[in-house]
């Protein structure tokens, strides 16, 4: 972890203003919001979250600049240009928070929430924020919110479903980073670490036989010609990142900076309001793609839990774990 915080830090601003100029996408002197995926009101909930915080900061007199569809590069590009204070706003993923806090990989521990709505009482945790923003704070960036992209992931297999546990054999996922391997090794299936363009193609071609994604992932990024099933697991609540520039943020007058504030809860409550929606809708999303959703019995949800807890100690250090449990135990009530 200190490595890479150490590369980002080393990052000079002539540069990383010098790759922002390359993209093509900068106006100077006006604030800027980076958008990974397309503004697409039906599909990403990022978007949902964006559009109605950049709204109200139009109304409050901060107009912002939107870059979307990654135009300022890679994850870890965008992160960077947001601690430099040449991004302002900035939608990040879920890796760029644990490369930067051993804390937030609680939110990436498989089958610890029961629900989405037990996942959202945990970030709005003052204490949990404040500590993992203590880390955030040395990259110049601050944690505002996690922006709900749907329900919880579950299992896309692409030519046979899964059921229970021992049908995971012989399954090769593709797997985003290395807490998706631990996952996918603890269910005895293996992983294919595989960039995320290149996924239909590792699926079409059977490099990757399935992915854990939410119910929206295919319907967003037109995989539904490659997956026949989506197996219910509710594994992990399917979220991304919304980074702020502390340098940007600090640098606002009392009135600006409150309005930006109000801006940051209009999106959180944007997005929660779509969220709930697409839980309804989801499902249905995915039989117009004839994609069987094949729920889990709670047997075998039980047999897949035990696997992936047995898992955490490859996650997290004990104390980690340990503090994951008494959270998530206070968030449930």
């Amino acid at each position: 972890m200190s490595m890479r915080l150490d590369r980002r830090m080393l990052v000079s601003g002539a540069m990383m203003a010098g790759a922002i100029a390359a993209c093509g996408d900068v106006s100077a002197g006006r604030p800027r919001a980076a958008l990974a995926g397309a503004p697409n009101p039906q599909a990403n909930g990022v978007w949902i979250w964006m559009r109605a915080c950049l709204e109200a900061l139009e109304k409050a007199g901060v107009a912002m600049q939107l870059s979307a569809n990654a135009a300022l590069g890679r994850e870890e590009d965008r992160t960077e240009m947001t601690g430099l204070g040449l991004v302002q706003l900035n939608d990040a993923s879920i890796s760029e928070a644990t490369a930067l806090s051993d804390l937030y990989v609680i939110a990436q521990l498989p089958f610890l929430f029961d629900d989405l709505g037990h996942f959202d009482r945990l970030i709005s945790n003052e204490d949990f924020l404040a500590e993992v923003n203590a880390d955030l704070r040395k990259a110049g960036l601050r944690l505002v919110d996690a922006a709900f992209l749907g329900g919880m992931s579950g299992l896309f297999t692409a030519r046979r479903p899964v059921r229970q546990l021992s049908d995971m054999k012989g399954l090769r996922l593709r797997a985003m980073d290395r807490q998706d391997l631990f996952l996918i090794e603890a269910f005895g299936a293996s992983g294919v670490q595989v960039a995320w363009e290149e996924t239909p193609q590792a699926l079409q071609t059977g490099i990757a036989s399935g992915y854990l994604n939410p119910p929206l992932a295919p319907v967003l990024f037109g995989h539904g010609a490659y997956l026949r099933y989506f197996t219910d697991m509710r594994v992990t609540p399917a979220h991304r990142l919304i980074f702020v520039s502390l340098k940007w943020l600090h640098s606002l007058e009392d009135d600006r900076r409150a309005a930006v504030e109000a801006a940051f809860l209009a999106g959180r409550k944007a997005n929660r309001e779509w969220a709930q929606a697409r839980l309804e809708s989801d499902l249905a999303s995915l039989a117009e793609l004839d994609t069987e959703t094949v729920p889990l019995s709670v047997e075998a949800r039980a047999e897949f839990k035990a696997a992936a807890r047995a898992a955490y100690p490859d996650y997290a250090p004990a104390a980690i774990v340990e503090k994951a449990f008494a959270l998530t135990k206070e968030a449930s009530s």
